[in-house]
């Protein structure tokens, strides 16, 4: 994006679904967390029980724009 601030684009199954822009990244360490929230505006409460959240083929790149 520029000198300071980087665009982070989110693909899903190949399907490009959002952009964040993050602004004061560039030099500064980056996490990603992977989330699966189990409640939401359904009203009722998450499982009782275990569940399990699997993720493969998991891809973190880098394209310069300049």
């Amino acid at each position: 994006m520029n000198a300071t601030d980087v665009d982070i684009h989110c693909h899903l199954d190949g399907v490009w679904v959002s952009r964040h822009r993050a602004t004061g990244f560039v030099g500064t360490p980056m996490w990603l967390i992977i989330n699966l929230q189990m409640e939401g505006s359904s009203g009722a409460p998450g499982p009782s029980g275990d569940t399990y959240y699997r993720a493969r083929n998991v891809y973190v790149g880098r394209n310069r724009a300049w």
